[in-house]
């Protein structure tokens, strides 16, 4: 981010330098508004709460756009994924587990299969925990590791709850990350409508290429909205989507009650087939 330095500029007919804001101060400022506001500001909005000159919001409201810490659209502005994602990573996740672990633990003995807990950050899916017994090494995801979030159903199921245009800021700020299938922006937006469908479940069936994965994603909400989401994933094939699809949604839906969350009921329906 390249800015011109005005700070400690003299002013004339004064024996005094006055000290104006650094580059940094002033982008504190900017993001600060944001982070203290609601959703979305207009420059106007930012300039009366920084009390900043428009042209310098304006000037570095545009790098921060081109940067990614900031989104812009007809709308206004927002804040982008790169921020985002570093806010969701000086979060404290264990009370989460702790509420969920119970749900988890009570949606495994359910399906017999492996069931995940993970978060999203920016536009990456954040695996908090895993649970499935004697089947827990048969699914290869590992807690603690951050995979884009459009190539997971948990993950999907997440974006499904966003605008079309924070999914796709999101899914760009992952642009770099390693897919085992070139991303397809269409495809995707035509598996979250699917998605929103089913009532917020999102489905792969038989996934990768030496494994007959079976996996469904649930969006968790709590009192400021989207949190986290839920999987169920079988490795054998044996998982029957229909079936399990009602336990997850209701598990989704308890664990986002007891959380102080609410979603809009919808009714679930299922495609006939879905693949990765």
């Amino acid at each position: 981010m390249s800015f011109t330095p005005e700070e400690n500029t003299p002013i004339a007919g004064s024996d005094e330098r006055v000290q104006r804001p650094s580059v940094v101060e002033r982008v504190t400022q900017i993001l600060d508004a944001f982070q203290q506001s609601p959703d979305r500001l207009l420059l106007e909005d930012v300039t009366a709460i920084t009390s900043l000159p428009r042209s310098t919001a304006f000037r570095l409201m545009t790098q921060l756009v081109e940067l990614g810490w900031l989104d812009h659209d007809a709308h206004g502005y927002r804040l982008g994924a790169r921020a985002i994602g570093m806010s969701a990573r000086t979060h404290d996740h264990g009370g989460l587990r702790s509420m969920a672990a119970r749900m988890l633990n009570r949606l495994h003995l359910q399906t017999r299969a492996v069931v995940h807990l993970a978060v999203l950050e920016g536009g990456l899916l954040y695996y908090l925990d895993k649970v499935g017994g004697p089947v827990l090494d048969s699914i290869p995801s590992t807690v603690g590791t951050r995979v884009p979030a459009d190539t997971t159903p948990m993950g999907r199921a997440m974006l499904a709850t966003l605008s079309p245009e924070r999914v796709d800021a999101l899914v760009a700020s992952t642009a770099d990350h390693p897919r085992r299938a070139p991303l397809d922006l269409m495809d995707l937006h035509r598996r979250l409508g699917a998605c929103r469908q089913r009532g917020g479940v999102d489905i792969v069936r038989n996934g990768g290429p030496h494994q007959r994965i079976n996996a469904l994603g649930a969006p968790v909400h709590g009192p400021d909205g989207l949190l986290a989401s839920i999987g169920v994933s079988c490795s054998d094939g044996q998982l029957v989507p229909e079936h399990v699809a009602p336990l997850l949604l209701s598990a989704a839906r308890h664990l986002t009650t007891d959380l102080g969350g609410t979603v809009g009921g919808r009714n679930l329906r299922l495609a006939e087939s879905e693949t990765a």
